[in-house]
């Protein structure tokens, strides 16, 4: 008998892992998904005393109710309540109520069959798993390397997935439930009436499914993310499928997942601002936030925050964003450059108060600016906040551009000066060009610095018309009410300098931000 080639350890390796992963998802889906209680019945029987004639025959009522309930397939308990009263005359009533509740569960396999959109991504789930499994096999057997790839991509979107699912089966359940408590838009039900009702009730709910949702307590077990559990074998498996060393691949995708959940993280609050800025004041009012995008995309959101002062608060931004930094800039280089190229009595000291002073909040120093201000009839102007924006920002500005200075060599001016070049010459055209990244590095925090100062602002400017755009937009948030579109809207406005400043020196920042970090 003729003998059949073995299988390579890596064959066996891989199929061992496939048939894991595909043994973990059965059981997985085959555990609970949520867990739920729901009052499918009540009555109550007032003047009643348990024992009696009338007690015996609504007893008898509940109970055939819920012989009714279990030939329809669900199961309940009856639960009593006896509540005793002495009335004005002495007499004692009493009231008894009868409860038929029932406690159930879900696996996944019942989340398959509801129809809910949370199905709809589970059967996806198992899709994008058993073609990665064929495909994998596929790369086993034949050696096509495209299969294996294709397999990884399907068991990395089977793997993002899972999440999804967990949040949107909480989405079908509380946007949905919550909003049926508060007799909110049953339009909005309506959609996941039938789904809700075959995933929850079997289809046996029929006119009390609005009864029964009011009164139901549920929670979502963790069966859904342990999922990623046989996803992740997937992975692995396609991985050694496609002939990629294992350990270093699954390195590079730690590393590009958390790059990418980390600016996911940083850009939702801005994803936020920007949705929220199109909706309508009903939705942004929604507790139930039964959309992620607006529903109608009201765009003319921007223009009424516009026309309620937004642009000159804007402007008066930009001037004062733009005076204190050109303030701090002309103070700043000529205060740098001496501190990086000349000795004298008392520079370390300098150097060190320059550091003290950013210990200082404007706070501490409210009373202080205030009666300044008064003193040099700078009260409630634009000049005013420009100069104690350039002040407050002049020890960064004058620090940073230091250890710019310093990094570049001055052998550079000293032959400059050899060919006749002055001192304040040899600074112009030679250092500041060579400092340029460290000089738009400084320029851009000072600016950013002043353009959301807040504090100073708003104890210095009492008139409408001079506030900045960090003042201003409070008029959209008052004791009573928060119109949410128009903030966001207004938001929204005052990024745009600051992103339009970005994308005109950003060739220069990343350049600046090392200057000084390395001795020239």
């Amino acid at each position: 008998m003729k003998k059949l080639p073995s299988v390579s350890n890596s064959r066996r390796i891989i199929l061992l892992l496939i048939l894991s992963s595909l043994i973990l998802t059965v059981v997985f889906c085959s555990l609970s998904f949520l867990n739920f209680s729901s009052q499918l019945y009540i009555k109550r029987s007032p003047n009643t005393f348990v024992g009696d004639e009338k007690y015996q025959t609504v007893r008898q009522e509940v109970e055939l109710q819920l012989e009714t309930f279990r030939t329809q397939g669900v199961e309940g308990d009856i639960d009593e309540q006896v509540i005793e009263r002495v009335n004005s005359k002495n007499e004692t009533t009493s009231l008894v109520i009868f409860t038929i509740n029932a406690a159930n569960n879900r696996s996944g396999w019942d989340l398959l069959r509801a129809g809910l959109p949370s199905s709809v991504l589970l059967i996806l789930i198992l899709v994008f798993s058993a073609a990665a499994w064929l495909l994998t096999l596929l790369s086993v057997f034949t050696g096509n390397r495209a299969a294996g790839i294709g397999a990884f991509i399907l068991a990395l979107a089977s793997f993002f997935l899972i999440p999804v699912v967990f949040n949107r089966l909480n989405l079908d359940l509380s946007r949905t439930v919550d909003l049926a408590q508060a007799g909110g838009n049953p339009g909005a039900l309506d959609r996941l009436r039938p789904a809700l009702d075959r995933f929850l009730f079997d289809g046996s709910a029929g006119d009390q499914l609005d009864t029964l949702l009011a009164a139901l307590k549920y929670t979502v077990c963790a069966g859904p993310f342990l999922l990623i559990i046989p996803a992740f074998i997937t992975i692995c498996a396609a991985i050694l499928g496609a002939c990629k060393p294992l350990k270093k691949t699954l390195l590079r995708i730690a590393l590009y997942l958390s790059v990418i959940l980390f600016s996911l993280f940083i850009l939702y609050p801005f994803f936020v601002m920007f949705i929220t800025a199109f909706r309508s004041n009903a939705e942004t009012t929604d507790m139930h936030f039964l959309r992620i995008l607006p529903s109608r995309w009201v765009f003319s959101n921007l223009t009424d925050t516009l026309n309620r002062g937004v642009l000159r608060y804007l402007v008066n931004s930009l001037l004062i964003a733009g005076g204190a930094t050109l303030v701090a800039m002309v103070c700043g280089i000529p205060a740098a450059y001496a501190m990086a190229r000349m000795d004298f009595r008392g520079k370390k000291a300098y150097l060190g108060f320059v550091i003290m002073s950013q210990m200082f909040s404007p706070v501490v120093l409210l009373v202080g600016i205030s009666r300044l201000m008064n003193t040099l009839h700078l009260n409630d102007t634009l000049m005013g906040l420009m100069f104690i924006n350039a002040a407050f920002n002049q020890a960064f500005a004058i620090w940073l551009l230091r250890g710019t200075f310093v990094s570049i060599s001055s052998e550079m001016e000293q032959a400059a000066c050899i060919d006749g070049c002055s001192v304040l010459g040899a600074m112009l055209r030679i250092l500041l060009p060579m400092a340029a990244p460290g000089i738009v590095t400084t320029l851009i925090f000072v600016f950013i610095n002043a353009w959301n100062e807040y504090t100073v602002s708003t104890v210095l400017i009492s008139t409408q018309a001079n506030r900045p755009i960090t003042v201003g937009i409070t008029q959209f948030s008052s004791f009573n009410m928060i119109e949410w579109q128009y903030l966001f809207a207004a938001a929204l406005l005052a990024t745009v300098p600051v992103v339009i400043l970005f994308m005109l020196i950003e060739k220069h920042l990343a350049a600046g931000l090392t200057a000084g970090g390395v001795k020239g």
